[in-house]
């Protein structure tokens, strides 16, 4: 493929209409990459992934106790875990993720500030508190969703936050809209 084809596609770490930060591409910036950026339009999507031992989340426990758990979870996260080291790996692993996401790492977000909840359905939500929420409403992400698996041994957790654009979600509120009034006629 010639290099003038090809097309650098950008990660979500920004708000939407703002300047990408030089410094995410390095010490030359975005004048040494190897081909152009590809703006983001419309609908852009924060992806974030884990996977974690569970014998590694006992291990902590079995050291620290509550204080490992008060120190990353939340009691309601505690509470629907049952006290099953897969649940809490899992949850550990969905912070992990949502992490990513952000574009963060663990720096200047706290555990707690990621919360793991259960639906009535069993299906796994996040509420986010403090520097997580301030990071998400910065990104612009109007959604976030979880998903996370345990097992014996591993529990592997992803979370994909959504970006739209004001733009975007105007021309899709005008598509419900004039999806509604189709279905009224």
């Amino acid at each position: 493929m010639d290099e003038d084809q090809s097309l650098l596609f950008t990660p979500l770490v920004r708000q939407a209409g703002m300047p990408m930060p030089d410094w995410l591409f390095g010490p030359e910036g975005v004048a040494g990459l190897p081909a152009s950026l590809h703006p983001t339009q419309g609908v852009n999507v924060a992806v974030g992934i884990d996977i974690i031992e569970v014998a590694r989340i006992r291990k902590v426990y079995e050291h620290h106790g509550e204080r490992f758990l008060k120190r990353v979870f939340t009691d309601l996260e505690i509470v629907q875990s049952r006290g099953k080291m897969a649940r809490l790996a899992g949850r550990f692993a969905v912070k992990e993720a949502i992490c990513k996401a952000l574009g963060t790492g663990m720096r200047g977000v706290g555990w707690r500030e990621m919360e793991v909840v259960h639906l009535r359905s069993g299906r796994p939500s996040v509420r986010l508190h403090g520097n997580a929420k301030k990071r998400a409403e910065y990104l612009g992400l109007n959604a976030f969703d979880v998903s996370m698996a345990d097992l014996a041994q591993f529990s592997i957790a992803i979370a994909v936050g959504i970006q739209v654009s004001p733009e975007a979600a105007a021309r899709m509120a005008g598509q419900t809209e004039t999806q509604a009034g189709q279905t009224e006629e």
